[in-house]
């Protein structure tokens, strides 16, 4: 990492970088720093082919969550390219992080996190269309964001890509029959549904949340607009929410009609192979 701290000290303009701790996933490694005058930050580092287009969507999405002022997450710095020994680097605001804390204020954030476009929509303001400006990636998996406005168009356009990742296999092949009769159906769940688009965290579970002495913080988003009811989606493969932050949260938006078996078809985008097709089935 010799090499790459000189790096982060130019982009930092500072002459001391000495390391406060250590972060390793299964996507990418980070470090945290505190340099010369202080300033504490986090260095992640991905070294596969992809790591650009996950850097720069990343970016985007805390520097776009960060600015609506509702929920925690760290200040991205600066995004560096063709790092020594390949790939690219991220780096941003250094968060001590705790695993536990107050999950009511975590339900209330995201509800205010969902809500703040519908906001700056009444006000003729805001964001009209499902998308966002760039690409991003959940986990290692790339996203094409390509605008439109149709909410149902573009999820089922996220779950096509989903199947077209998959192998040639007996399970697939099964998997991607039961989509393309499902498909045709899929706007029955929304029926009598006005879907606004809210900024989403885009991949919110367990491993993305923790809590600081400030209360919660969200982080590793992969953002765009959406339907709200879709950054529940992975919850139903890894729960990670309480009743004390479901009720914050539908304090502010209510439960609607149908969320429970569109919370089954938002899982989607989230399984496996073989779990799609179980759950298709």
């Amino acid at each position: 990492m010799e090499r790459l701290e000189d790096l982060v000290k130019e982009c930092l303009e500072t002459d001391e970088l000495t390391q406060i701790g250590y972060g390793s996933g299964c996507i990418s490694d980070g470090v945290g720093y505190k340099t010369g005058n202080g300033r504490e930050v986090f260095v992640k580092v991905n070294r596969t082919s992809d790591a650009l287009v996950m850097f720069r969507g990343e970016e985007a999405s805390l520097k776009t969550m960060a600015d609506t002022n509702t929920i925690h997450c760290p200040r991205p710095i600066k995004v560096l390219e063709n790092i020594p020994g390949g790939g690219c680097a991220i780096i941003m605001e250094y968060l001590d992080l705790g695993s536990s804390g107050d999950e009511a204020a975590l339900g209330t954030g995201l509800a205010r996190l969902h809500m703040h476009n519908w906001q700056s929509l009444e006000k003729g303001e805001g964001v009209a269309n499902f998308g966002f400006p760039v690409a991003t990636s959940c986990g290692s998996i790339p996203q094409d964001n390509s605008w439109t406005n149709d909410w149902v168009e573009f999820f089922c356009k996220k779950i096509d890509s989903q199947l077209d990742r998959l192998g040639s296999g007996s399970s697939s092949k099964e998997a991607k029959s039961l989509w393309s009769q499902l498909r045709p159906n899929i706007h029955k769940l929304f029926d009598g549904l006005v879907i606004r688009p809210s900024l989403l965290h885009g991949d919110l579970w367990g491993g993305n949340i923790g809590y600081t002495s400030r209360g919660p913080v969200i982080y590793d988003p992969a953002s765009f607009y959406g339907h709200y009811e879709y950054d529940f989606g992975i919850n139903q493969c890894f729960p990670s929410f309480g009743r004390r932050f479901y009720e914050a949260y539908h304090s502010l938006i209510p439960k609607e009609p149908g969320c429970e078996l569109r919370l089954q078809l938002y899982k989607l985008f989230h399984l496996d192979d073989d779990s799609t097709r179980r759950t298709i089935h």
